[in-house]
């Protein structure tokens, strides 16, 4: 009956598909003992393969004994095992990180790599409805919106919970009625970590002061709001199409007229998923708060700090994510003529040539001179402190740098462009506006193009 169940829920979330590999997270305690055990027994059905992988987190001195029984049960069952032994509480301290974060963050990025080594399609993980509740009220105590009470997903990218449905008890007798093997990790039991104060002492309590089927409803708290984010984030994708605007050059950045219209409850949403684009690997409720509060600040170049060392800055009408403080970019080019000049400071290709007759080209992303009336040898250099031009069509000379910031071009695009220029006249600054000197006229008998595209650095 569990085994069937087990297989509906795989069957009904689409976890398994034919042929897939799934390589199978076994520490050695009952629950992924089941979870393996399991996964042989429907392999036929699902028409899957399974290879199980087991992480030595060196914390305990009963580890060793866990890793042989895994090591025995995979000889016995036939199944294929990878292990690896890892130094958890030396890492916590490297990267400031809780032994529980810690833990969990190397136990993915082990399976992860087993499944790249493997080949494999999927990672199954054993969590069940115990795990659902304390995740959910993990999630409450440190406080959380819609997608952190969804709790534990049957399904998230490569990984899957095939138990998510089954209840300890119901794991137990399995692991009795098959007379399976398993081991008891003692960490589990102790009360420093939260998780587990929330397992032994809050979930009890709950059950036994308020209602016996807390576990039922936290569930079911779950199932109902990952249906509601569903929706949500439909609507979410069509926003993020609309304020995003990304370039392989430059920091992701959102419009901030198009964001700040937004429901709250929109808004708030589409911020936590850009921080998450951003490379957000946790996103507080604090940081998406920093970010609402950036989005009204008149003042451009106001930066506001977000989890992982990161910072969102508002340069003019746009907000900037995943900034980092770096020293402007500095090379110099000759410019192939004919021919192809590559920046690779900044990821530019330039291509040139010489023609008798006046090309249609557009604004920005090309540019005709009058070749005869420019200074030789062409170069394509870094912004310089004190650069002046004479920008076509405005009259009278200009500041470089007055007329970037007047144009409300974002410092970190500022540093980044790109100037065609000789001995101390500049002829275009690329992507921007042509200067006044060479510029096209009816005399004109020979034309330089040049165009400008952006590569992979």
């Amino acid at each position: 009956m569990t085994l069937q169940r087990v297989r509906e829920y795989i069957i009904h979330h689409r976890l398994v598909g034919d042929g897939d590999l799934v390589v199978v997270g076994v520490s050695g305690g009952p629950d992924s003992v089941a979870l393996l055990h399991m996964l042989l027994q429907l392999r036929e059905a699902l028409g899957c393969r399974v290879h199980a992988a087991h992480l030595h987190h060196g914390l305990r001195a009963e580890a060793d004994r866990d890793q042989k029984l895994v090591e025995s049960i995979c000889r016995e069952w036939g199944v294929p095992l990878s292990w690896r032994r890892v130094d958890v509480a030396r890492m916590a301290g490297e990267e400031k990180m809780s032994v529980e974060e810690a833990g969990r963050e190397i136990r993915y990025r082990f399976l992860e790599d087993v499944r790249r080594d493997t080949g494999g399609h999927k990672i199954a993980t054993a969590h069940h409805r115990g795990d659902q509740a304390e995740t959910i009220l993990l999630h409450l105590i440190q406080g959380t919106g819609a997608s952190g009470l969804q709790g534990i997903l049957p399904r998230r990218d490569r990984i899957i919970r095939p138990l998510l449905d089954l209840t300890k008890t119901e794991i137990v007798d399995y692991l009795e009625y098959h007379r399976l093997p398993y081991r008891i990790d003692s960490s589990n039991f102790d009360n420093n970590y939260l998780r587990n104060r929330i397992r032994w002492e809050l979930l009890p309590l709950l059950e036994q002061r308020f209602n016996p089927g807390m576990v039922d409803v936290l569930c079911r708290l779950a199932e109902v709001m990952r249906e509601e984010n569903h929706y949500w984030d439909e609507l979410v994708r069509e926003a993020m199409e609309e304020v995003v605007q990304e370039g392989e050059e430059f920091p992701l950045t959102v419009r901030v007229d198009r964001l700040q219209p937004m429901p709250l409850g929109l808004k708030r949403r589409v911020i936590y998923q850009i921080l998450r684009r951003a490379g957000g690997r946790r996103v507080s409720w604090d940081d998406v708060e920093r970010v609402i509060g950036l989005l009204s600040q008149r003042e451009s170049g106001r930066r506001v700090p977000v989890s992982g060392g990161r910072w969102v800055r508002k340069s003019y009408d746009v907000l900037e994510f995943d900034v980092e403080e770096k020293a402007p970019v500095d090379f110099c080019y000759e410019l192939e003529v004919p021919g192809r000049t590559e920046i690779k400071e900044i990821g530019l290709l330039l291509s040139a040539r010489l023609l008798s007759a006046a090309p249609t080209v557009a604004a920005g992303e090309a540019a005709v001179f009058d070749w005869e009336a420019l200074k030789k040898p062409l170069i394509i250099r870094s912004r310089r402190p004190g650069d002046t031009f004479r920008p076509l069509g405005l009259g009278g000379s200009q500041k470089l740098k007055k007329y970037l910031i007047d144009k409300k071009i974002p410092r970190s695009q500022r540093d980044r462009i790109a100037i065609l220029a000789a001995d101390d006249e500049i002829y275009w600054v690329i992507g921007h506006r042509q200067d006044e000197r060479g510029r096209v006229t009816p005399d004109t008998r020979k034309f330089l193009e040049i165009r400008a595209s952006h590569v992979d650095k």
